[in-house]
């Protein structure tokens, strides 16, 4: 959890300073998606396995090109062995990424790329729909690169985008740190749409 207090504030600490001398945009919106997720580590046999994504999320957009993305998501992850047994692992995820953008203002159709991290808290962990406890960590935390396109679809004094995006994430913090000689990490590619409701000041 350290950890990743100390990453939000460096994120936050070095943009602030461009967030007050800007004229700052800020959209929110829902989103919704597809996780394609998988466990890996140098002894994992596991096999990918298909989850919900659902939640919130807004950029503050510094200027025409950059911005700050974070996010509210629940997001079904996990795995399924070659034996066909499935690992259930639900968090809270909390998204925070660096976004550059291309075009302009005007255009109705923009591509954007981002990085950043992704911790997450750890709701519930099922194997075969049975329930388990204090086998994985509560805390996980992953990189994440992606990008996607925002379409308006509506202009005026509040203007709505479609936003759709593809990410990949992997975490940098072992899932089972109580197992000696065993390392488990996430792995999640996320296809996701969302809708944003732009506010200007």
């Amino acid at each position: 959890m350290f950890r990743i207090v100390v990453l939000s504030f460096i994120c936050l600490t070095f943009f602030l300073p461009n967030i007050a001398q800007a004229q700052l945009t800020i959209s929110f919106g829902p989103r919704v998606g597809v996780n394609f997720t998988n466990l890996v580590g140098e002894d994992s046999q596991a096999e990918g396995k298909t989850g919900l994504v659902l939640g919130l999320t807004a950029t503050h957009s510094i200027n025409e090109k950059s911005g700050v993305g974070v996010g509210l998501l629940y997001s079904q992850e996990g795995a399924k062995s070659s034996a066909g047994v499935v690992t259930d692992l639900n968090y809270v995820r909390v998204p925070i990424t660096i976004k550059q953008f291309f075009g302009s203002w005007k255009d109705d159709f923009r591509p954007k790329i981002y990085a950043g991290i992704v911790p997450g808290l750890l709701l519930q962990t099922k194997v075969d729909d049975n329930e388990v406890e204090d086998l994985y960590n509560e805390i996980d935390v992953a990189a994440t690169v992606g990008g996607g396109f925002n379409y308006r679809v509506s202009t005026g004094q509040q203007a709505i985008w479609l936003n759709v995006d593809l990410r990949y994430w992997r975490g940098i913090t072992d899932l089972l740190d109580e197992l000696d000689n065993v390392e488990l990490y996430n792995q999640n590619f996320q296809l996701s749409v969302g809708l944003a409701f732009g506010l200007s000041q």
